[in-house]
């Protein structure tokens, strides 16, 4: 599908910005492996960037040539269930490399290490043998059979030899949670260009200026999941408007609010993993799209979640979802 049009949406969420909101270490989260046979950072860069929600702050690893192996891994302190992986801003198509995703109940600390998911593509990322190659770079969005182990090891090593420094602007890994029904109609969309002001001169002529048009203006021309042609890409800022009615409470709720992982249901898995508007994450009007600027890297524009009951065991409730700049 594509036009945008909202189906049945999806939302890739982050379980390491999530983690550490709940006051897990960044530093014992987040680890790159160094020594024979990897290549680790260049100068300048921190592992931290890897996972900072903002993919224009990328990092560069030391690649260039050779054959050695880049391995971010990722401690989350107990067993947290992730099934999806997005990378933002990545050159790993112009670079020469592919992508390999472990997870394990001890640290992976070698190449090729732990159990290898299996992995299929949802955006640029072609899958052989459970190994995903981009056929350009940009965004790449994978899928694999959910895990609930504690380690896990993000691996890219080259296809023949490496040809650039790796770039990677933004690691999401997380789970995702495809909504049960479609939205009510109608379903509103909005374009924003609310950082033009215009003046009125004293002889009564107008005067624009603008702060931004489109995203990181005045910075570059990069955003996720958009054309890094400028002039091809739509101006603004893209929200969605979405409500629900008579959705079943289960799909809703847990049903023990003190044990949040006892059942798949919105308020869990989506809002409590973004913080409501806290945390950032990849969302899709319709789930079985592969069109890339059908996808956005947005958060909730809300302070709270509210919900009614029209009738017994069935919920209403409204969100507005907002692209990231």
């Amino acid at each position: 599908m594509t036009y945008g049009r909202a189906l049945l949406p999806r939302f890739y969420m982050d379980n390491v910005n999530w983690l550490a909101s709940r006051g897990k270490s960044r530093n014992a989260m987040i680890g790159i492996n160094s020594g024979a046979g990897f290549d680790d950072l260049n100068s300048g860069f921190t592992k931290y960037q890897l996972f900072d929600m903002n993919p224009n702050n990328f990092v560069t690893f030391d690649t260039d040539t050779g054959t050695d192996t880049v391995s971010i891994t990722i401690d989350f302190g107990t067993n947290t269930p992730s099934d999806s992986i997005t990378f933002m801003n990545h050159n790993i198509n112009s670079a020469g490399g592919r992508i390999r995703i472990a997870h394990d109940t001890s640290a992976i600390t070698t190449e090729n290490g732990g159990n290898t998911a299996p992995l299929t593509e949802v955006l640029n990322g072609t899958v052989a043998g459970n190994i995903a190659t981009p056929a350009a770079d940009g965004e790449t969005i994978l899928k694999f059979t959910s895990s609930s182990e504690r380690y896990w090891a993000i691996e890219i090593y080259d296809v023949s030899t490496w040809t650039d420094d790796l770039q990677i602007g933004n690691i999401v890994l997380g789970e995702y949670y495809t909504m049960t029904v479609h939205p009510d109609m109608p379903t509103n969309r909005d374009t924003s260009m609310s950082g033009v002001s215009i003046r009125e001169s004293a002889g009564g002529e107008f005067f624009g200026s603008a702060s931004w048009l489109s995203a990181n203006e005045g910075v570059g021309t990069y955003s996720p999941f958009r054309s890094d042609t400028y002039f091809k890409r739509v101006a603004g800022r893209e929200a969605y408007d979405l409500s629900y009615s008579y959705i079943a409470d289960t799909s809703v709720y847990p049903s023990d609010r003190a044990d949040s992982t006892g059942s798949s249901n919105f308020l869990a898995d989506v809002v409590n993993k973004a913080g409501m508007s806290l945390i950032p994450f990849v969302w899709v009007p319709d789930s079985t799209s592969s069109t890339e600027g059908d996808y956005l890297y947005a958060r909730f524009d809300q302070n709270s979640f509210s919900t009614s009951s029209p009738s017994a065991n069935v919920e209403n409730f409204s969100a507005r979802i907002v692209q990231e700049f």
